[in-house]
Formats: structure tokens, sequence, C-alpha cells
């Protein structure tokens, strides 16, 4: 039998997790991010190995110092470039990842990726992957922020945890065989487009604050009846 999140805990996802929702002006700057393809990308390349909020200071520190366009950036002094991001850690590593999205960006695409609105996603994931330093998490962001979760839902550590302990895959498993996993897992039949990100993104906050990484909450969790490691395992 496939294992489902029953519709009817739609709600109480709601209840319980919209209190960790971010707050209104880090809401606003995500999505302004997320509106423009190539910021989407320097956004989620900003992401890797760090925690939300230190995303968003190292974000914010960026666009304070420069303009979040290939050009700019690829102009930018590395060091300068790396001291704005460096509430997110790996700074020199992500500033020159930035600096060579810039130039692979100017060099192919001329700077523009407004091609990724009207191409089928499967292409826009082949040619993002090209990028210097994308993988498939980045290319879901971007595919996800045009065509939304249902058709392109983001595998990151948290998702990929709990579909793991929920014995929706196994623990070698492979991004993509995760994201098909978590895809049907989902009760998209009971939730509108509209709401969608809202329902995937509380589902996240579930991942991240009660099927944590250390001392997971299980007592407390609505998906306890369902999940594999809670029923017959225990955590080291």
């Amino acid at each position: 039998m496939v294992k489902r999140f029953p519709s009817s805990l739609i709600g109480k996802l709601e209840r319980i997790y919209s209190r960790y929702w971010w707050s209104r002006d880090e809401e606003s700057l995500f999505r302004k991010a997320m509106s423009d393809p190539f910021q989407n990308i320097i956004f989620t390349l900003l992401s890797q190995n760090t925690s939300s909020e230190n995303t968003r200071r190292a974000y914010l520190g960026l666009i304070r110092k420069f303009e979040v366009a290939p050009q700019c950036l690829l102009e930018a002094d590395a060091r300068e470039l790396s001291e704005a991001i460096r509430p997110g850690g790996l700074q020199r590593v992500k500033a020159r990842r930035i600096k060579e999205i810039a130039r692979y960006v100017l060099s192919e695409y001329d700077g523009d990726l407004s091609w990724v609105y009207s191409e089928p996603k499967e292409v826009v994931r082949e040619k993002v992957m090209r990028l210097p330093g994308v993988g498939d998490k980045t290319a879901d962001v971007l595919i996800s922020s045009i065509h939304g979760h249902r058709e392109a839902l983001v595998v990151d550590t948290h998702m990929r945890r709990i579909a793991v302990r929920l014995g929706l895959v196994e623990e070698n498993a492979s991004y993509q065989e995760v994201q098909e996993a978590l895809t049907h897992f989902f009760p998209w039949e009971s939730i509108p487009k509209r709401r969608e990100e809202r329902i995937v993104g509380l589902f996240w906050m579930l991942a991240k604050h009660t099927c944590t990484a250390r001392r997971p909450k299980c007592e407390g969790c609505m998906l306890a009846g369902i999940c594999d490691k809670r029923i017959g395992k225990s955590y080291n």
C-alpha cells in the first residue's frame, strides 16, 4: 500500500506549523528573489550548507552592496563579494561560484534568463544544471517557482530525512527517487494550486521542527501512525 499524507490532516498541519512561518519581511525578500530567474539561482546558491536565517542574512548583505545581475556580479571585487555574503558561510567558495554563474549566463544567454518561462520544464532543468555549481535542488527551486511544487518538488536535507523515516524511500535513495516518492505522498487533489506552496512549506516546517535530525519529537508528530521509524524502530 502506498503511503499518502492524509488530506484530513491538512488543517492540523496549518494550525500547528503556521507559527513557524517566515515573517512578512522574510517572505517578501524571498518572493522578490524568486521572481527573477538569475536572483532565484543566486539566492538558492547562498542557501547551500546553511540555515534559512543565514541565507537571508547573506542575501541581504549581497543586495545592499551589489545589484544582483550577471554583469554587476561578474565585475564585483571578489573580496567585497565574499565579505557581503559572509553570514551564509563558505563565502569564498560561494563568491567564486557566483562569478562563474554570472560569466556563464553572460556568455551563453547574453545575461538574459527569461527563456525559462517559455521553455518546457525538462529543458529548463537540463540547461540550468549546466551552470557551475547548480544541482537538482537549485534547478527545482527555479522550476517550482514557475510551475509549482507538484511539478518540481524541492528536496533538501529536511525533506530527505522525513521521506526516509516515513519509509517512502531507502537511505541511499537518489534525489529523483526521493522527489518522486514525496510527490506521490502529497494529496494534491485536496490541495488547491494556489495553496500548494503553503502546504509544502508547512510540511517542510514539520520536517524541520518535529522530525529533527537529533531527538525527533515522535510523540507529538501527526504522522507517527504511518511512520516506519516511529512504529518499529528506535533512533540512535
